[in-house]
Formats: structure tokens, C-alpha cells, sequence
């Protein structure tokens, strides 16, 4: 089934506010076999309401519509929607009493002005005692839902009304199964021509893949009936797209973060952190997972010269011959807070994430991490491109996927 979304209001057309409801409602129809053909923004004008709705009930098995149920004079969509299907608007005496008990929960009066919420085309199913939200029936009974722009109150009735209401009338004889792979130091043109054709001859199968920088997040699906059948097509999907992608996988519908923290936990591995240019981005992320003083020792925020001689013992020879911004520089931190920290492990990153301070040797973007065990240490430089806050971004990443890529194999820290 083929359905429609509409979401209304100024402020979403005047970029003060994210679109989110229709990303919600798509990502809890497509599991059930219900698709959406279109989302379509339009501000508070009952001329663009309508037109978005005649296209939508002229080619729709289903419509959402979401805001412009509220109570002040740019909520338009009931109005609207009465004259769209030919209704009268009168006021829904059950819509006032549930607001009445609402307001009274609140310790407050039902004002005559918010009364408004109450006034509803003739025939509308109310969908909910606490919020804003109807349905009426379109041609061949087709159903077309008016829910609140307010994220919270959408989605409860997402998910209490809309879902039950279309599972109703279609039935669920399809379903998708969905896997996430997410890829890092690919750029999404080469992760669409080494996935180019994977879905063809599987039966219900698509690819997807879109940018979530710093990643590129690759999205498998199957379309069918038979979730046997189904599980078997994804793990072939998935198992191809694996080998053609390579070591760029960095993970599933986990992150970095928690894929890298699982295994320090299972290896019983303590981790200490060095940070120059990423200023504790890679410590926030380790430590955003529960759990994650079970392998997260510390980190250091080492930005001054003074601070990575004090603190994680470099060397003043280093740093006059090398600078703070090189290969040497990141291992002599990354042994300085393994050994500091009586860790198993030190990670180390130092760069240059501007918009100042590079040079034609080392302009900005200029990165080199360390990674320090028990056996030694490698350090490496790398040349990210963007602002300051991708450089970042990039840099935390990268690091993550240093500790990926250790913790598969130890050998990691003698590579070249």
C-alpha cells in the first residue's frame, strides 16, 4: 500500500524548525509493507493545504497530515479539510469535553479561544481522549489522518491510532526486514559503485545508502512474506556487501562507540585517552555507552605544549624536532597515558583542526593518531577536509576505527 504524508506549518517551511514527524511515521510504516510515496511540506495557507491534499487523495491508498490542529489563527488544517471533502465544520461536543477534563487535570479553565481544537468536519473519527487528532474516510473509504504537529503527541498516535487503523483495512500480509551497515573512509560515490547491482535477481530486495557524516550508512531490505526466506536474502546481502566494502564497515545498527566498547569489555581491557585537536570528543563518546567505566580508565585534554610534557611525559626533543602536530609527538602521548594510567591501552590524537594554524607541510586537517600496548606503538597522519567541526568529527571517528581495527587484530600496532 502506497500512502502520502503532509506536514504543515511556517515554521517548517521557513527552516526555524526540523522536519521529524514524517521521518517518525515512515520508519514505523515501512517494517509493515506500508510505504510512503511523498512527503510534502507546505506553511499554514489553506490554499496549499488543500492543493497538497486533492494531489494526495488523487493518487494515495493512505494520508497523514501533521499540525495546524492547535487553537491559534494560523491552525487551519480542520477548516481546511472540511472544505476539501465538502463537510461542515461544527464544534464536536466530545472534543470539548475531552479537552475540558485535559485542562482540569492541569488545574486550569478551558478558555473560549482554545475551544477552537473542538471545531471539526462533520463525521471525524476522534482519534485520541488527551490530544488533538481525527480521521475522516476519502473516496473508496480510503483513510486520511489529521494528527498534531507536536512531535510527542504524533507519535502516540502513530502509534495507538494510525498503525492499528491501516493494519485494519490492509491487512499485513508483508513486512520488511532491514539491516544497517555503516562505513567509514569511503566516500558515498565509491560505496554506490561498489554496491552497484547487489539487490538484482534477489527477490524484494533494495539497497539504500545516504550520508550520516562521518559516515556512510548503507541500509538493506527485504520486501516479502516468509520471514525464513527473508533472514536468508538479508544475510546474503549482507554478507556480500561486507566483502565488497571491506574493512570500511565499521559497524551495524550499533556504533563505533558501542561495538568498540563491547569488545574492550569481553577482553577485560582498560583504555586511556589522549586528545590535543578532537578536546575530548573521543572521551564523550566512549563514555556516552552505560557501562563504560568497565574499560574507559581516563582522558586528557592535552591542548599546550606544557600540558603534553607534564601530564603525559613528551619529550621537549619532540616536540623542538617534530612539533606538536606529528607521528612522534602522537606516540610519545599515546605510551604517556598507557603507562600514566597503568592502562592496557593508550590512544593519542594531536592535529590541526583550524581555521588557523596550518602550513604548506602540515595544512589544515592535519591529523596523526597513536595507539599504544604492551608491545609497542604505531602512529600515523591522515589530511581530513571540512570546517573545524568535521575535522573533529572525522578525527574522533577515525580513532574509534583505530581501536576497531586493533581490537580484530593486535597486530594492528606493529602495521606500517
Amino acid at each position: 500500500m502506497r500512502g502520502e504524508i503532509i506536514c504543515i506549518g511556517d515554521e517548517l517551511i521557513s527552516g526555524r524548525v526540523g522536519e521529524g514527524n514524517a521521518r517518525y511515521a515512515m520508519s514505523r510504516l515501512h517494517p509493515l509493507g506500508l510505504t510512503v510515496g511523498a512527503v510534502v511540506i507546505v506553511g499554514d495557507n489553506a490554499q496549499d493545504i488543500a492543493f497538497a491534499l486533492r494531489q494526495a487523495l488523487g493518487r494515495a491508498d493512505f494520508v497523514i497530515c501533521c499540525g495546524g490542529l492547535g487553537a491559534t489563527d494560523d491552525d487551519i488544517t480542520a477548516r481546511t479539510a472540511a472544505e476539501v471533502f465538502g463537510l461542515a465544520l461544527t464544534e464536536s461536543q466530545r472534543m470539548v469535553a475531552n479537552l475540558r477534563r485535559c485542562f482540569q487535570a492541569m488545574g486550569l479553565e478551558l478558555r473560549a479561544e482554545t475551544r477552537k481544537m473542538a471545531w471539526l468536519p462533520d463525521g471525524a473519527e476522534i482519534l485520541c481522549a488527551t490530544c488533538a487528532g481525527f480521521k475522516l474516510s476519502g473516496p473508496d473509504g480510503r483513510p486520511v489522518f489529521f494528527l498534531p504537529g507536536v512531535p510527542r503527541e504524533m507519535r502516540r498516535l502513530i502509534d495507538e491510532s494510525v498503525l492499528p487503523a491501516l493494519l485494519g483495512r490492509f491487512g499485513h500480509d508483508a513486512a520488511v526486514l532491514s539491516r544497517k551497515l555503516r562505513v567509514f573512509g569511503l566516500e558515498e560515490a565509491e560505496v554506490g559503485l561498489r554496491l552497484e547491482g547487489l539487490a538484482q535477481g534477489v527477490a524484494g530486495a533494495s539497497v539504500g545508502f545516504y550520508p550520516v557524516f562521518p559516515e556512510v550508512q548503507v541500509q538493506l531490505s527485504v520486501l516479502g512474506q516468509d520471514r525464513p526466506t527473508m533472514e536468508d536474502a538479508l544475510d546474503g546481502l549482507e554478507g556480500r556487501a561486507r566483502q565488497l566494502l571491506g574493512d570500511h564497515v565499521v559497524g551495524g545498527d550499533d556504533g563505533l562507540e558501542e561495538a568498540v566498547g563491547r569488545v574492550l569489555r569481553a577482553r577485560g581491557l582498560r583504555l586511556a585517552v589522549a586528545e590535543s585537536c578532537t578536546g575530548g570528543l573521543i572521551g564523550h563518546r566512549l563514555t556516552s555507552r552505560p557501562g563504560s567505566s568497565d574499560y574507559f580508565d581516563r582522558g586528557l585534554i592535552v591542548y599546550s605544549n606544557q600540558a603534553k610534557q607534564e601530564l603525559l611525559g613528551v619529550t621537549a626533543d619532540s616536540l623542538e624536532r617534530h612539533g606538536a602536530v606529528s607521528a612522534q609527538c602522537a606516540a610519545e602521548m599515546a605510551q604517556g597515558a598507557r603507562q600514566r594510567a597503568a592502562a592496557d591501552l593508550g590512544l593519542a590524537v594531536t592535529g590541526i583542526a583550524g581555521p588557523g594554524g596550518g602550513s604548506d607541510e602540515k595544512p589544515v586537517g592535519t591529523v596523526f593518531f597513536g595507539l599504544a600496548d604492551s608491545q609497542g606503538v604505531r602512529s600515523q597522519g591522515y589530511l581530513f577536509r571540512g570546517g573545524r567541526a568535521m575535522i573533529k568529527a572525522q578525527a574522533a571517528e577515525n580513532a574509534l576505527d583505530w581501536l576497531r581495527r586493533y581490537l580484530a587484530d593486535d597486530a594492528f600496532v606493529r602495521g606500517a
